[in-house]
């Protein structure tokens, strides 16, 4: 006896060719009903005999289109009807809601057209499908259709009309659809704003690159500063403009350049090449490229062209420079108009198309960790807003994040939506970002939280934003939330130990931490060991000069001067540890990473945020074996005092011991002890299961030691996967920490006492 269906798949099912699928798939099958949108996302009902429409259900989650997501599929039998055929239908709206598929880079099939001289998309730079191009970055509202996408403005003409109502059609119902006769057009301008009279501007854009001009370029989720990789003069230039002296520069590569530029392997290159095609970070190769593209660093951040303007431009100049288009800490810039009011001092000229972005979004950035996959540094094109789960159930909630790297979380249920990277909190047009973003998602989403989860730092500008907010206010301690969200994406929800080794979080103590144990689940941590408070003299000030943290700690530790008697700044310093006055302790973990640096002379004033620690790390020699002494003092909690390993360190400069030597038997203490710590914690309460987050967890030799050591020693260990192991994660470990059973549970132990 035939039957009926209703199939309701959850995921990421719009904009990614689901409904044409479904339909091919019905009438293979020989079933007759219809398939529709719906802001909680795809409803089917399908008609025919029992063992086919079980068959049908199956080949769905089996046979669903590569860029799909399918996160549930419900089934629920109704009185047959007698549907006619097969069909289509409208959008239906409900109080519910559907996700958003992120942008997604240009498959091979537009590709292979875009190069066709007899197809009528040839050359053009806005071809798509249903399986590539713009999602997140062009959408207004749900369900996902184009009346609510910045590609209403753009009437299709016949031909492309032809082709979204055939099924049969890869670009059925893809909807920004559009061809040389009825899409957006890129034009070239001054950087004020006279229109440059060019017949194909992006050619007339490469030709100003290849003559050393550097050139804003908008492609999907924002403005790229662009200008030739291989012109030194230029990328010198464009350093000296954007006030950038250090920071490593990212590239945009043809595909099959990319193994003469670095050793990437296969991993990595799936990544690069991938849907989300995000920067990947790869160990350099040779010198085609400007050595100040990424001064004394020997990773490369590389990405491939993933729009068809890339590809275009891509074909003329063979290696971009193609950074963010920002003022220093600002959002990604959208438009032409904040381009001449924010870039003139940085590029004369500007490729602009008017389809406008409707969610700015960065490139994601991230390197491949061996045998653990990607591991995300910048979580944003590609990635957002897809939601990531968690293990538990939570309550409507928004939890601000932190002040540096931020990015908030939207949560209910199992599902967590973190924002695309936002940025440092320190900045008028960065908060108007941030609150354009979560009123995006809480419209999208349709979630009102009754949570508020925050840092516990008081003078955050997240902290004071949450508290100008309705609902129940919750703060949580910094480096608890970095415990939780490790947990929480691991799927952990019993007891384990946290290592977190970061740079600054507000203590329940008053004190600046950052190189914390912990033990506990997402209900309750406690603070079980730290590395010894050590002075900070004058607080931030200190962060930006790491010789600062140097004259200090080498003067609270072996009282030992790093400079003549008489030196102004070293007494000033010394001063100010005798006294007490304008001095901030920390168990930084960061910081130390800074005094060790500054120490070998390798990093003393910073011109990036942890600068000095990584210039560290890539001065080690990996191949030194042995570490310096410490000594772990007994207590609740127990102390990691670095005296011992700061007068070897001392002695080992004096003996002309090599950097590079030092540096790895610095980089081999903190796994050394970190150990040494794990062991006794697992002595203690049992447990074998440790989790690894922080900002420091970016420096791949010491999370390649530390997993190694900890592994060898019969440890389960676990890092971030779908979140980034710095800040980026803490409002995802904000909402799980927040949603715990009791208040008291909710932030850490009461303040504890130092036991050295």
């Amino acid at each position: 006896m035939p039957g009926r269906r209703r199939i309701h798949v959850r995921g990421i099912v719009q904009g990614v060719g689901f409904r044409p699928f479904i339909y091919r798939l019905a009438r293979e099958s020989g079933l007759k009903g219809m398939v529709r949108n719906t802001t909680t996302g795809v409803e089917i009902e399908i008609e025919g005999p029992l063992p086919s429409t079980e068959r049908f259900i199956a080949a769905i989650r089996g046979q669903a289109p590569p860029a799909a997501r399918i996160d549930g599929i419900t089934a629920d039998s109704l009185p047959y009807r007698g549907y006619a055929d097969f069909s289509i239908r409208e959008s239906k709206r409900s109080r519910g809601f559907t996700q958003i598929s992120p942008d997604i880079a240009t498959c091979r099939d537009c590709l292979r057209e875009m190069e066709d001289p007899a197809d009528r998309r040839y050359e053009f730079p806005f071809i798509n499908c249903t399986n590539c191009g713009p999602r997140y970055s062009i959408i207004k509202g749900t369900p996902y259709d184009r009346q609510r996408t910045s590609m209403r403005e753009f009437r299709m003409c016949q031909n492309c009309r032809r082709e979204f109502d055939d099924v049969a059609d890869r670009r059925f119902h893809a909807q920004p659809d559009c061809c040389p006769a009825c899409g957006p057009t890129y034009r070239l301008y001054s950087i004020t704003g006279r229109e440059i009279a060019a017949r194909e501007p992006i050619k007339e854009t490469a030709a100003l690159l290849k003559k050393g001009r550097i050139v804003a370029i908008k492609g999907i989720g924002g403005f790229h500063i662009a200008c030739d990789a291989q012109n030194c003069e230029t990328v010198a230039q464009l350093r000296r403009l954007k006030d950038r002296p250090s920071k490593p520069l990212a590239v945009m590569v043809r595909p099959g350049l990319v193994p003469g530029l670095v050793h990437a392997t296969k991993a990595e290159m799936k990544t690069l090449t991938s849907p989300s095609a995000p920067i990947v970070l790869m160990k350099k190769k040779g010198d085609r490229l400007c050595a100040q593209i990424a001064p004394g660093n020997p990773y490369l951040g590389v990405m491939i062209p993933y729009s068809p303007a890339h590809h275009l431009l891509l074909r003329q100049i063979p290696y971009l420079v193609m950074t963010s288009a920002n003022v220093q800490d600002e959002p990604i810039v959208d438009n032409a108009q904040e381009v001449r009011q924010r870039l003139g001092s940085l590029v004369s000229f500007y490729l602009d198309h008017d389809r406008s972005i409707e969610n700015r979004c960065d490139d994601s950035v991230g390197f491949s960790l061996p045998g653990r996959g990607f591991s995300i540094i910048r979580r944003s094109r590609g990635y957002a807003p897809l939601p990531v789960e968690l293990p538990v159930l939570v309550s409507p909630t928004l939890a601000v994040g932190p002040y540096l790297k931020n990015t908030f979380t939207l949560a209910t249920g199992r599902a967590a939506y973190v924002s695309p990277h936002i940025g440092d909190l320190d900045n008028l047009e960065t908060m108007r970002f941030y609150g354009d973003m979560v009123e995006k998602y809480r419209r999208w989403f349709r979630i009102e939280p009754r949570i508020i989860a925050h840092d516990l730092h008081p003078d955050y500008l997240s902290t004071k934003i949450a508290r100008s907010m309705d609902g129940v206010k919750k703060g949580v301690q910094h480096h608890a939330a970095h415990f939780t969200s490790c947990l929480g994406e691991n799927g952990i929800t019993g007891n384990a130990i946290g290592i977190i080794f970061d740079g600054t979080g507000f203590g329940t103590d008053g004190r600046i931490w950052g190189g914390e144990f912990f033990t506990g689940n997402l209900q309750e941590q406690t603070r079980v060991a730290h590395l010894q408070y050590l002075p900070l003299p004058g607080g931030e000030s200190s962060i930006r000069k790491p010789y600062r943290i140097a004259i200090a700690y080498a003067y609270a530790l072996l009282r030992k001067r790093l400079a003549p008697a008489g030196d102004d700044e070293t007494e000033i310093i010394r001063q100010m540890i005798d006294t007490g006055h304008n001095i901030v302790h920390t168990s930084s973990m960061g910081r130390l990473f800074d005094c060790i640096s500054a120490l070998l002379g390798i990093t003393t004033e910073i011109t990036y945020e942890a600068e000095a620690a990584i210039n560290l790390e890539h001065v080690a020699d990996q191949k030194t074996k042995g570490h310096f002494p410490f000594v772990v003092r007994d207590g609740r909690p127990m102390t990691i005092e670095v005296e011992d390993t700061l007068r070897a360190i001392v002695g080992a400069i004096n003996k002309n011991v090599p950097k590079a030597k030092i540096a790895a038997r610095f980089h081999n203490t903190i796994a050394e002890f970190s150990c040494n710590v794990a062991n006794r914690l697992r002595k203690m309460h049992g447990l074998t299961t440790v989790c690894l987050s922080g900002g420091v967890f970016q420096n791949r030799y010491l999370l390649t030691l530390m997993i190694e050591r900890l592994e060898k020693d019969g440890f389960r260990v676990h890092t971030h996967r779908q979140l980034p192991t710095n800040d980026g994660c803490i409002s995802y470990g904000q909402v799980l920490a927040a949603n715990a059973e009791t208040e008291d549970k909710m932030t850490l132990q009461r303040p504890c006492t130092n036991t050295n």
